[in-house]
């Protein structure tokens, strides 16, 4: 074997340095050759989740048929740990053929073909185009499918051209449509016609987010005796695979189910049997490193899995990862009968018993569970079965049995327990964690191991079915076997979802995020297609509501959330921010309440503008690749649930910072702020336009206006006046709510005040009015005024929110005795005296005692001002001088308003026939048992007693219960002990104008433009970075990605790269919306170049462009081993 190692790094070597892990998308792709052609159908691989299984249509599994190496990768992404596995099977068979036992399955061999049994010992012809793997994803159509296609066709990330991913996308779309439904595999017939439709119904079984079907048999003579030199029985086996796209324990687990049919081979007769059935779950595991493997088995949870046996994992390390855990689980094992006697003392079976089968319940029936775990290490004196020959069958028939892989099957050899002595078909039921019973390491050390789980035995007869559902999972936690004991704590869960037809709570749908590649910068949107903000944040799994976001920056593509920074939670303001649910604890290994999802409270946000690296520091940097990921989670409302908070899977997102396109100038900035004139209308609203998507904007002008729905209520709609056409209508939201425009790509924030007080103010004078011991709760002034009766006062206003004006207070001199006449005015001639409509409180009860009132000195009888008793409420009583007037100032002129006050019949009232407030110190002003003296101000003009007065409006019994036109109403106490109005104070009520149908504004966003100009400036820009290329490229994370990178590229180029003699070196051609084109420093042959000066010729549509460039390569040379 030869391999090119640079002088760098043969010092690094030698020096005893450590070379850093290489992330999938940079490790060269041998395999990549051999994908060209795709091989859809042939094989394929589970990948929805955390964790990868490829497999063929054949029946092998869990092995690389790209690289024949391992097969299964957990975390998805990081390094595999499972070689191979397989299904396997055997039984004494009594259809007349001398060869009783039999054995069949897959191991190192496959001993089955693809294609269904169409008849007995007849099946379907392998080279038929739908003999094939089929498998679908619900999200295929919009899912971002590159690592996707770079794990199915064996390619580097970077490797994966928008053809292959197409490719990917449009298998997708033909095995969804061509579902093989009649054949058996699963769907949802939402018609309910038995007949598979695929524009009506849905391909796939238990809601799985990835499916995969495919039809096996064991017919042929030459595979079967392949296998371990067994005949075939004629079984025909459909595998339906499948995977949920969740962040939970469910996406750490790959369903197979097997569902097994004694079809026959063309000799079998009609009363043949299969004796003694066994079934077994077979695995090579290699988890990371195979030399340093442990084994193990949970009976109670019919588990067998594989741990690592030290506490690192030399390929974990690299990752920065503890050793994780991966086992199989017999969910669902072959149904057996369950007889009991009737009163006749007849077996009839026990219909109180139930199997669980084909998702459901199957009376008089129950489920084998795992009735043996055997395990043997590789080299070892308990070895493999002997493949091709017929002594493997008789190997492994023993081990289906639980004894050790011998050929005798009449006496076999037990397994013994090393720790108890005694015989076990149960090997390593200890548990590590704890470090009780018999735990690997006794008596063999570490190494590379074999597991099988076995169930049975059963009888099948002619045209019997039975199935089998086993899930591969795993779990990975900070040590190997605090991951040990999370992958125990998963099956728990996992074992309860099957039990229940996984009847469990869903997470949100996850978001449907698009990506603004800016100038060192990136905005993430994923509020830009309302259908998918709907999907997601709309309807969830009953007791579920939606809570919030998750913005994470992952260090590569393949890395998992757990591995990234979380950039931002956005979420609901609702008062929930930690919710906690039940986990295991890393640290403890016991189960407690952890926080599962940790929100701020802050309000719901679908778009994120990026420009500083979250996991280096500093700025972005233009044409380097980042990786994001937005998730969605939801909350359970009940307070008793099992399950808290679920979050959705992530959508992958890689982004390169990068100048606009060439000869592209885009109009605004991300975040920019672009303001609404206010056209018409006198409204105190806003109307702002936030860019989300530079990218997206048009230079269209806009409106909002304003209008009334059939009820009344305020509503306004967004148009694009230069298309002319409505982007909202009937929108109510007027508290600034970003609501987007995806199609445009900004945010409108409209804003309408809300009813009642604005602000007030001083005029002239000095304020004598106080908050204090008068708060009322209402919006202006401390909660000591209003301009919004119907939310603070006891019934409705005739006066609408549109009505309400600014009005201003004019103050005269009162009397400042603390006497009956206080408050009263001294100069009724003065202009500002107005004559206010008394209302009393209490008039119809007792009057309260001189002694009771609120105030220092000697009392007075009251009850000579109570001049009406008839009536509810607070009565009016009659019209009294006070010392102030009330203007509407908005009026031209301004117009004096009429004025009311309350006075409070009750003990600690101040009943004088004269509108003032008590000293704060003295009284609660809102208090029942204070004074109350609360003054109205009416939306009529003022009249002279006796002259044309409003007393159809005013002078009633109603203030309490029936509609006045009350537009402000004061709660306020006086400020001053000694300080009452005088001549000259003035006091403003400020009055919030909310928007009406008069109200338009209008705003522009500019838009991206092109011009000649651009175009020529940016053809400068073209370079080739880094230049000199000096040995290395800072970009470069291995010594096999070898680069330079040129900029500034228009969507379609062709890059022809000359050395100084003339000879072209290598063609590049370009055809992608990325602006950056990497040469990797190799020639048209792939090899690479020597060192010295080149000349890039780059034509472009818009023009060429040459480019020199300086390359010094390392110094190079092979080394043989």
């Amino acid at each position: 074997m030869r391999k090119t190692i640079t002088a760098l790094a043969a010092f690094a070597v030698l020096a005893g340095s450590v070379a850093p892990v290489t992330a999938r998308d940079d490790r060269p792709s041998a395999a990549a050759k051999v994908a060209q052609d795709y091989a859809f159908g042939e094989r394929a691989l589970l990948n929805i989740n955390n964790m990868s299984l490829l497999f063929k249509r054949d029946g092998f599994s869990a092995r690389n048929p790209l690289n024949d190496n391992s097969g299964v990768t957990f975390p998805r992404s990081t390094d595999q740990v499972i070689f191979q596995d397989g299904l396997i099977w055997g039984g004494l068979v009594q259809d007349g053929d001398p060869q009783e036992l039999r054995v069949g399955g897959q191991t190192y061999e496959v001993g089955t073909v693809p294609g269904a049994i169409v008849s007995r010992g007849v099946a379907e012809d392998p080279s038929d185009p739908s003999v094939r793997i089929y498998r679908i994803r619900r999200d295929y159509q919009t899912a971002d499918l590159r690592l996707d296609a770079a794990e199915l066709l064996g390619l580097a990330l970077s490797e994966v051209s928008s053809a292959d991913e197409a490719a990917v996308r449009g298998q997708y779309a033909k095995d969804w449509q061509e579902w093989p439904a009649a054949k058996g595999a699963p769907f949802y017939d939402n018609d309910g016609d038995g007949v598979y439709s695929p524009s009506i119904d849905e391909p796939g079984v238990a809601g799985g987010d990835q499916v995969a079907w495919f039809v096996i048999n064991d017919l042929d003579l030459g595979a079967a005796q392949s296998l371990y030199g067994s005949k075939p029985i004629g079984l025909e086996v459909g595998v339906t695979m499948w995977g949920y796209a969740r962040t939970d324990a469910l996406g750490d687990v790959i369903f197979k189910k097997y569902t097994i049919v004694y079809e026959g081979t063309a000799t079998t007769p009609d009363d043949a049997t299969i004796e003694d059935m066994y079934i077994a779950q077979w695995s090579d595991p290699d988890l990371g490193d195979y030399g340093d493997d442990f084994a193990g088995s949970d009976v109670g949870l019919s588990l067998g899995y594989v741990y690592n046996g030290q506490e690192d994992d030399s390929h974990y390390v690299g990752f920065g990862l503890a050793p994780p855990a991966v086992g199989y689980d017999f969910l669902q094992g072959p149904i057996v009968p369950v007889y009991t006697e009737d009163e006749d003392g007849n077996q009839v079976l026990d219909m109180s018993k139930e199997a669980v089968w084909n998702f459901g319940r199957r009376p008089g029936y129950e489920n084998l569970p795992m009735t043996s775990f055997v395990f043997f290490a590789a080299g070892s004196a308990i070895d493999d079965p002997e493949l091709g020959e017929y002594v493997g069958t008789e190997e492994w028939y023993n081990l289906l049995r639980g004894f050790q892989p011998q050929p005798d099957i009449t006496q076999p050899v037990p397994f013994t327990n090393p720790i108890t002595g005694a015989d076990t078909k149960f090997t390593l039921d200890g548990d590590p964690t704890r470090a009780t019973g018999w735990n690997d390491g006794i008596p063999l050390p570490a190494g590379d191991r074999r597991i099988v789980l076995d169930t049975g035995p059963f009888v099948m007869a002619l045209g019997d079915t039975q199935e089998v559902v086993v899930a591969l999972l795993g779990a990975i936690s900070s040590t190997r076997l605090r991951s040990v004991a999370q992958l125990k704590f998963t099956d728990q869960f996992v074992q309860d979802a099957y039990n229940s037809a996984f009847q469990v709570p869903s997470p949100p749908a996850a978001p449907l995020a698009r990506l603004a590649q800016l100038d060192q910068t990136v905005v993430i949107d994923w509020g830009w297609d309302p259908a998918s903000v709907e999907k997601t944040e709309g309807s969830q799994s009953a007791g579920f509501a939606f809570e919030g976001y998750n913005v994470y920056q992952l260090p590569s593509a393949e890395a998992q959330l757990s591995q990234g920074i979380k950039l931002g939670t956005f979420d609901a303001e609702n008062g929930v921010t930690t919710i906690l649910g039940i986990d295991l604890d890393a640290v403890s290994g016991i189960v407690l309440d952890v926080p599962k999802q940790i929100g701020g409270d802050n309000g719901i946000r679908r778009n994120l503008r990026i420009s500083t690296d979250a996991l280096r520091g500093g700025p972005l940097v233009n044409g380097q690749s980042y990786y994001f990921a937005v998730t969605a989670y939801n909350r359970a409302t009940g307070e008793a649930a099992a399950v808290t908070t679920l979050e959705s899977s992530s959508q992958l997102l890689i982004a390169k910072p990068q100048s606009p396109p060439l000869g592209v100038r885009y109009g605004a900035e991300a975040a920019q702020i672009f303001e609404g004139a206010h056209q018409a209308g006198t409204s105190d609203g806003t109307v702002v336009a936030s860019v989300v998507d530079p990218t997206q904007t048009t230079g269209h002008d806009y409106e909002v206006a304003y209008g009334a729905d059939a009820d009344g209520n305020t509503i306004w709609k967004l148009r694009d006046v230069t298309m002319g056409s409505d982007l909202l209508v009937g929108q109510t939201d007027q508290s600034a709510t970003p609501l987007y425009i995806g199609s445009d790509g900004f945010e409108i924030r409209v804003s309408g005040p809300p009813s009642g007080m604005k602000d007030w103010d001083i005029p002239s004078g000095a304020r004598w009015f106080t908050w204090a011991s008068a708060d009322w709760a209402a919006e202006g002034f401390g909660g000591a005024m209003t301009g919004n009766p119907n939310a603070e006062w006891f019934n409705a206003t005739t006066v609408t929110p549109d009505q309400l004006r600014s009005v201003e207070l004019r103050f005269t001199s009162v009397n400042e005795g603390n006497d009956e006449n206080t408050y009263k005015p001294l100069d009724l001639t003065n202009e500002n005296v107005s004559y206010a409509y008394r209302y009393l409180r209490g008039a119809g009860g007792d009057v309260p005692a001189p002694g009771d009132m609120t105030t220092a000195a000697t009392g007075w009888d009251q009850g000579k001002y109570v001049i009406n008793t008839e009536g509810a409420g607070y009565i009016f009583q009659d019209r009294v001088p006070i010392a102030m007037s009330a203007w509407d100032i908005e009026a031209d002129p301004p117009r004096r308003l009429e004025i009311g006050f309350l006075e409070n019949l009750q003990p600690g009232g101040l009943v004088n026939g004269a509108y003032g407030p008590a000293f704060y110190g003295d009284a609660d002003n809102t208090a029942s048992g204070g004074p109350r003296e609360w003054l109205f101000i009416f939306d009529e003009e003022y009249t002279d007693p006796g002259a044309g007065q409003n007393t159809d409006l005013l002078l009633n019994s109603g203030l309490y219960d029936q509609p006045l036109p009350h537009m402000w109403i004061i709660f306020a106490n006086r400020r001053g002990e000694t300080r009452f109005p005088q001549d000259g104070d003035s006091f403003l009520l400020i009055a919030n104008h909310v928007n009406t149908a008069d109200d338009v504004f209008s705003f522009s966003v500019p838009g991206a433009e092109v011009s000649d100009e651009a175009v020529a400036d940016d053809l400068k820009k073209i370079t080739a970075f880094p230049n000199p290329y000096y040995g290395v490229n800072e970009a470069e994370t291995t010594r096999y990605s070898k680069f330079v990178t040129f900029s500034h590229l228009p969507s379609r180029a062709v890059v022809r790269i000359f050395d100084l003699s003339g000879a072209l070196v290598r063609t590049l051609e370009k055809d992608d919306a990325d602006q950056f084109l990497r040469w990797d420093l190799g020639n048209d042959n792939g090899l690479p170049v020597a060192s010295g000066m080149y000349v890039a010729h780059i034509k472009m549509e818009q023009g060429t462009r040459i480019v020199k460039l300086a390359v010094i390569t390392e110094q190079q040379f092979l080394e043989n081993f």
